[in-house]
């Protein structure tokens, strides 16, 4: 009995299957999106679901749209979507949506206003560029005069969104907000970096601007493209833009600057950190940010932040400012304090502690992060749904490798105690060592 069921499941799944194709039934459809939709929800239904996979994605696609009021459509295309989006959680299925063209059709979808549930869109878009291929394909790299062009039209949808968002506060829908994960993963790559930083694009203005968004997703995915964006800016050649708008910089450092409100989140805080002190491995970097008084922001932000990692981050900058304060005015009390070199690539990270992240480790969605504990879930009426969520590649073995990312595997510091540089602890014993040798005498 056991062996005729196993041989049965494949001719009922194809039947299942089948019903989504059906012109009429919409009852019908939504049965057999509820019973798929449930399979994708576990591992082993998806490797189920894979066997049948270039069937699935052509029939499901089809339901997305609704281009005309049908009665059922709406939600046969919320169930659609809701499979989509759990099925693209596995690397092997986000790879053959890739190469189908999903993320084209979806962008169409956007584009003409012909699917009522945008949220989802997003979400799958999210999903499908935790992969170089995904973001390539999204940012139609190679594609001539319309490279560029999706992301611009995502941009835009983003910040309006944003600016409804912001007027009718949280609780209410945001369906553009999982943009912000899609802004973090392309810009992992350094294609996707030259492309959104060019001139009249807005990148950096429409991302600082989300830092004061209600949703943490929002500002959780802005700092990752921000970060992304000053970790690499002097190897991209990128750093002039990214100096050129006071503003910018000046709200870059809103979530660090102890003002009220405070920003509760860690993940914001460290990446808004992280950003400031890469910046500030640079000469030009440090000239621009001391215009802005950044080193009385870092002060300010340090002496109210509690976080491991942030601090340290913000010692890191603290480091580069002091060094810079002692060379400019060529004081001669300044010995013992080892000047902290400046890194040309934009790594201020020396005196790191044992497995602390990386300066120039880019975060990004893990491609295929089932299990990551920083997934989102998006909660429908069959139940819950997965899409990826912010996570840095350090955290993560399976993190997708993008344009001079950190290696994966790297062990993650415990953060018990915050070392400092072996120059700057040095410096702050030197008193002390002078008080014991003139003692000893």
């Amino acid at each position: 009995m056991t062996n005729a069921t196993a041989s049965s499941e494949p001719d009922e799944l194809d039947q299942c299957i089948a019903f989504l194709a059906d012109p009429k039934r919409y009852d019908v459809k939504l049965v057999a999106l509820d019973i798929l939709t449930g399979l994708s929800d576990s591992p082993e239904g998806v490797a189920k679901l894979k066997t049948k996979l270039d069937k699935l994605l052509a029939f499901t696609l089809r339901l997305v749209p609704v281009p005309q009021p049908v009665a059922m459509a709406p939600q046969a295309s919320e169930g659609a979507l809701m499979l989509l989006v759990n099925l693209s959680h596995d690397a092997e299925a986000a790879a053959k949506m890739i190469e189908s063209r999903v993320i084209a059709r979806v962008m169409d979808y956007i584009k003409d206003g012909i699917c009522p549930h945008p949220r989802l869109m997003a979400m799958l878009l999210a999903n499908l560029t935790a992969s170089d291929a995904g973001c390539s394909e999204l940012l139609q790299l190679g594609q001539g005069k319309l490279e560029g062009l999706n992301i611009a039209v995502l941009l835009k949808k983003f910040m309006l969104s944003g600016m409804n968002y912001g007027m009718t506060g949280a609780g209410t829908d945001d369906p553009f907000e999982h943009v912000a994960s899609v802004l973090t993963n392309v810009t992992r790559l350094k294609a996707a970096r030259l492309l959104l930083l060019q001139e009249g694009r807005g990148l950096l203005q429409v991302l600082v601007a989300q830092l004061a968004s209600p949703s943490e997703l929002r500002r959780r995915g802005a700092t990752g493209a921000i970060k992304n964006c000053c970790m690499q800016a002097q190897s991209d050649g990128t750093l002039e833009v990214v100096l050129k708008d006071s503003m910018v910089l000046t709200k870059m450092m809103g979530p660090i600057n102890g003002e009220e409100p405070k920003e509760l989140d860690d993940l914001v805080r460290e990446a808004a950190a992280e950003s400031v002190t890469a910046l500030a491995g640079t000469k030009a970097g440090r000239a621009a940010l001391w215009q802005v008084k950044a080193p009385e922001v870092i002060n300010a932000g340090y002496a109210l932040e509690e976080h491991p990692g942030v601090c340290f981050a913000l010692e890191r900058a603290g480091e580069l400012f002091l060094s810079d304060s002692f060379q400019q005015e060529e004081a001669g009390g300044a010995e013992g304090l080892a000047s902290v070199k400046e890194d040309e690539g934009g790594e201020a990270g020396a005196g790191a502690p044992a497995g602390a992240p990386a300066a120039g480790a880019l975060v990004g969605t893990p491609a295929g992060g089932a299990g990551s504990s920083d997934a989102v879930w998006a909660v429908g009426p069959h139940g819950r749904y997965r899409v990826g969520g912010y996570r840095r590649p350090e955290d993560d073995a399976t993190a997708p490798q993008g344009d001079e990312v950190a290696a994966a595997g790297e062990e993650e510091p415990s953060w018990e105690e915050v070392e400092v540089s072996a120059d700057t602890a040095a410096a702050a014993a030197a008193p002390q060592a002078d008080a014991d040798a003139q003692a000893a005498e």
